[in-house]
């Protein structure tokens, strides 16, 4: 056993879409009564961690927001984790020992989105952190048992390109890596039990940095220099090349404004619709713009901002205050 593990607390973060069980498991885990969500909102809209004994080794689980929000895009959440991770100081002079991933075995397919957020954590976890994540499947109680022994029986924990349930796909780099795919029953036992693993591995294997935090202390790249700063511009560029485009092509459906309309006249009504959403489309081009004018300005500025900045974390978190 590593020297002192009786001494230093673990720090698991705890991730998933929105309905993936995240506070449920952080309630079983902890022995904690925290507020469940049962609603269409998520109800765990800031991170909130919770402190317990596994094993007589303290642990700090962070249960985050979740994924899949109408209100927040998936950066944005991000970005809201590390900047509160940051705020309490919970990455001062500490690590990232587990990271367990919350996936509904109910979201039979996988979303675009599943597999560009899965791409922003391999930029902030860096290959050598796979082995520190857990992919933990839940919701097996909702299913009837015949189809639920079935999926139990074929699944491998990643999806093919399909998104259907096989060897490769979304999670294949993880797993290759040394991730570990479990089932979560819903029970105490269960949550504790991948608390356990996730703490006896980071005993046997020691500290394992991420990606970004070597990228940013340790080789001194700066943060547009690491692999996330690249990715999340490209993500940027990208997403407000597809609303151009989109924008484009509603302005050539414009139906048109007649003016002998009446306000209650079908026209006016599709007049109406079509207006509102060139509204929706325009502020989300800004907003992207915006986002991406604060991520390319950090380059621009004095240069000593980022050696201010102790942690990646408190790097990051300046991109969406």
């Amino acid at each position: 056993m590593a020297q002192g593990a009786n001494n230093r607390k673990f720090m698991v973060l705890l991730m998933g879409v929105t309905g993936a069980g995240k506070t449920t498991f952080a309630s079983l885990a902890s022995g904690q009564d925290l507020v469940i969500g049962h609603g269409l909102d998520p109800c765990t809209q800031d991170p909130l961690a919770v402190e317990f004994s596994v094993d007589e080794h303290r642990v700090v689980l962070i249960d985050t927001p979740g994924f899949d929000d109408d209100a927040r895009n998936d950066v944005e959440i991000l970005s809201d984790i590390a900047k509160w991770l940051s705020a309490e100081g919970l990455l001062r002079g500490q690590t990232l020992d587990g990271l367990v991933l919350l996936h509904p075995v109910t979201r039979n397919f996988v979303s675009g989105m599943e597999r560009r957020r899965t791409q922003l954590l391999e930029k902030i976890l860096g290959e050598d952190a796979y082995q520190r994540v857990t992919i933990a499947t839940t919701m097996w109680g909702t299913l009837g048992r015949e189809y639920a022994q079935r999926l139990d029986a074929e699944y491998k924990g990643v999806f093919d390109k399909n998104g259907r349930l096989g060897n490769s796909g979304v999670w294949a780099n993880f797993t290759k890596k040394g991730a570990q795919v479990v089932r979560h029953d819903n029970n105490r036992e269960s949550a504790r039990s991948i608390i356990r693993t996730i703490v006896n591995r980071a005993i046997e294997e020691g500290i394992q940095e991420t990606l970004l935090q070597k990228e940013i202390a340790d080789r001194n790249v700066g943060f547009m220099g690491s692999a996330l700063g690249q990715h999340l511009v490209a993500h940027l560029e990208e997403d407000i090349r597809l609303l151009e485009r989109d924008l484009m092509k509603h302005r050539e459906e414009c139906p048109g404004m007649g003016a002998r309309w009446s306000l209650h006249s079908a026209s006016y009504r599709r007049w109406k619709e079509w207006e509102a959403e060139r509204v929706t489309l325009e502020k989300r081009i800004a907003r992207r713009e915006a986002q991406l004018a604060r991520l390319r300005g950090f380059v621009s500025w004095t240069g000593q901002l980022e050696k201010l900045w102790t942690t990646p974390a408190q790097v990051f978190s300046r991109l969406w205050t």
